[in-house]
């Protein structure tokens, strides 16, 4: 019988999914009501409204559903509590698999997957994110990596072990993706290594790390954008070759990268999320000896073991793994130089002519590898003559093929002239399932903004139309140049996000701007607690509110070596957008025209959700949400050693009373 090496690492990434699960549903719960509440910044209702205007023909809530797939159609509550029934329901579900791993099930991740989905497809704006869409695909995976019951069998789940190389697939398309296409998108501060020169002042929300980054000197950025394309586009080739060492040195490679990341910025779950899928590439031997390593057990079994796994090694798979490192050394050698400072040694074209020849090639050798997996895990089954564990690998088997190939789609996308290469049903697949985000596709940071400084808009009130004029403060994005950057992780501010997407083009292409203005020209309550409620200019809502556009720089050390007190600088270069008033006709149609027109409420008792929910809101109200986010993770962790200690506890009586 062949030993699951894996089924550990599994269930440590099914843990994994579940915390992040818990802090994207916790994160958005505490933003609804002023995002997506009656009274909010995008209503809800007005969007489930037009949804169903459009689906004239359906005939019943099942149709709705297949057109704009998300459960608020079938809850017997207004849509605003709907969504915080939902994102209650996921946090308190995923809350749930970290104490119990008897429920880190099939059935559960589904669930999981089809709130957060329910979330997502109303968001809008507000949702839309890359790791809002990964979460979703790493969530449909999870659906298959995941035992279908409480089974305490390794041997009847190895073949879980298929989907757990589509995460690993995922990982390799995500990573590459997001390497090529900072080169693929023309960028000059990518292609000329100064990408980071900009990156750390120019991010949405820095950290405090973020400046002290900002200031290293010209050859370490350029240095460390190379490392970032080392990372991302050749370390990934090494996920899949047969070589432990090496796919190891890729895994850390990208823990270090997120990391790195997540030190200088603040990408709520996103590297939390992409270092669980990190997870793929190790296996349960490594983990173990990640555990004596931390808890310091080397027990004699361990050392034994580890006795033999030295002497079972030979000279071979070391001259490979040198043979591949050396590899790795050359094409470096060959792709870069340095002359005063680094440089790329290819040009646009030829990285072009690359892709055009390389995606065939990696897209067939993934596939062989894929059916290899498949093959392997068959003949595995047909070797040890049990028919109902084939029956239960063609469980697998089939979803997973599906979801290999419609991968394909959105990996392709990478280069223009492999799009067309796919078979048509493979397309026809894709395009029948899009709406339920199964796959999708990624490039993270494509472009270099702000090169000329961060764009940054400043909203501003008044009670009279000479002033004076006071500004606003959010919590976490820039304002005050000398408020600190702030930590986030692993929750998301979406206003404070979107604010520095809207600060890169006109507010006449932000719909829910003019509708963030309206909310404050009212002083909406649900609205102004996303805002920094402590420094509230007002304390009556203004007559007339407009915005203003700097440009935002990190201060620099002082020649002395000083530090200044100041963590910015800041300075105006245009009106951002016009004077408004509460009452202003052009506003208001704007506002009917968008449905963003508060909505008004059907007087009723509230049922007994809806009380514990209008009960539940002031309560988390009170916590900041990053400290309120940690709590539950930790609550959690407590529970579940606990849980665990008296598990070890009653076996012993047990063993001690036979």
């Amino acid at each position: 019988m062949v030993r699951d090496g894996t089924a550990r690492t599994r269930d440590l990434f099914l843990f994994s999914i579940g915390a992040i699960y818990m802090f994207a549903f916790g994160s958005i719960y505490t933003q609804i009501p002023g995002l997506f509440g009656a009274k909010g910044i995008m209503p809800v209702q007005g969007l489930m409204k037009a949804a169903k205007e459009e689906q004239k023909n359906a005939k019943s809530t099942e149709d709705l559903f297949l057109a704009t797939p998300t459960l608020l159609w079938f809850l017997p509550f207004d849509y605003d509590i709907g969504m915080e029934f939902l994102a209650i329901l996921g946090t308190f579900i995923s809350f749930l698999t970290l104490i119990s791993q008897s429920l880190r099930i099939g059935p559960v991740y589904f669930l999981l997957w089809l709130l957060y989905l329910s979330i997502y497809k109303v968001g809008e704006t507000f949702m839309w994110f890359q790791w809002d869409i990964l979460l979703l695909e790493v969530g449909v995976l999870c659906m298959f990596v995941a035992p279908l019951t409480n089974t305490k069998s390794t041997t009847q789940n190895s073949h879980r072990q298929i989907p757990f190389w589509l995460v690993r697939w995922l990982l390799f398309r995500l990573m590459f993706a997001s390497g090529i296409v900072k080169l693929t998108s023309n960028c000059p501060t990518w292609w000329g290594l100064t990408a980071l020169n900009y990156h750390y002042e120019t991010q949405c929300i820095p950290t405090p790390l973020a400046w002290w980054a900002h200031q290293l000197p010209t050859a370490i950025q350029q240095l460390s954008v190379l490392g970032t394309y080392f990372i991302e586009i050749l370390l990934p080739f090494l996920f899949f070759i047969p070589l432990r060492f090496c796919r190891l040195l890729a895994c850390y490679g990208q823990v270090f990268l997120m990391f790195v990341i997540s030190l200088t910025g603040n990408y709520n779950f996103f590297n939390l999320l992409t270092t669980a899928l990190c997870l793929s590439l190790m296996d349960d031997q490594h983990l173990a000896f990640l555990s004596r390593c931390f808890c310091c057990r080397w027990g004699k079994g361990n050392k034994a073991r580890a006795t033999n796994v030295k002497d079972s090694k030979s000279c071979k798979p070391v001259v490979l793994n040198l043979a591949v490192l050396a590899t790795l050394g050359y094409i470096c050698y060959q792709l870069t130089s340095y002359k005063d400072q680094f440089k790329l040694e290819f040009t646009s074209d030829q990285l072009n002519e690359f892709l055009k020849r390389a995606m065939p090639v990696i897209t067939w050798i993934a596939t062989i590898l894929f059916v290899s997996k498949i093959l392997l895990e068959i003949l595995r089954s047909v070797k040890e003559d049990k028919c109902g564990n084939l029956c239960r690998i063609l469980v697998v088997v089939i979803p997973s093929v599906f979801l290999f190939s419609i991968s394909l789609v959105p990996f392709g996308q990478l280069s223009a002239d492999f799009r067309g290469d796919l078979w048509p049903i493979v397309q026809r697949w894709h395009d029948s399932t899009d709406r339920f985000e199964l796959v999708n596709s990624y490039g993270l940071f494509r472009r270099m903004t702000g090169v000329g400084g961060r764009p940054e808009i400043v909203i501003e009130g008044s009670q009279t139309v000479d002033g004076p004029w006071k500004e606003y403060e959010f919590v976490y994005k820039p304002g005050k140049t000398t408020s600190s950057p702030p930590w986030t992780v692993p929750h998301q501010p979406r206003l404070d996000w979107q604010m520095w997407f809207a600060a890169l083009g006109s507010y006449q292409y932000s719909t829910w701007y003019i509708s963030l203005v309206h909310r404050l020209l009212i002083g909406q309550p649900e609205v102004l607690d996303l805002l920094d409620r402590e420094r509230l200019p007002f304390t009556k809502a203004p007559k007339y509110i407009r915005s203003k556009l700097y440009f935002y720089h990190f201060t620099k050390v002082k020649k002395n070596g000083t530090v200044p007190k100041s963590w910015w600088k800041r300075k105006f270069q245009k009106e951002y957008s016009p004077r408004l008033t509460a009452h202003d006709p052009s506003v208001l149609d704007f506002m009917k025209y968008n449905r963003l027109m508060p909505a008004a409420r059907k007087i009723r008792e509230p049922n007994f959700v809806e009380r514990f929910l209008n009960g539940l809101r002031p309560i988390v109200k009170r916590i900041h949400p990053p400290t309120l986010l940690w709590g539950i993770f930790l609550t959690a962790l407590a529970i579940s050693a606990l849980l665990s200690l008296l598990s070890s506890w009653t076996s012993q009586k047990k063993e001690k009373v036979e």
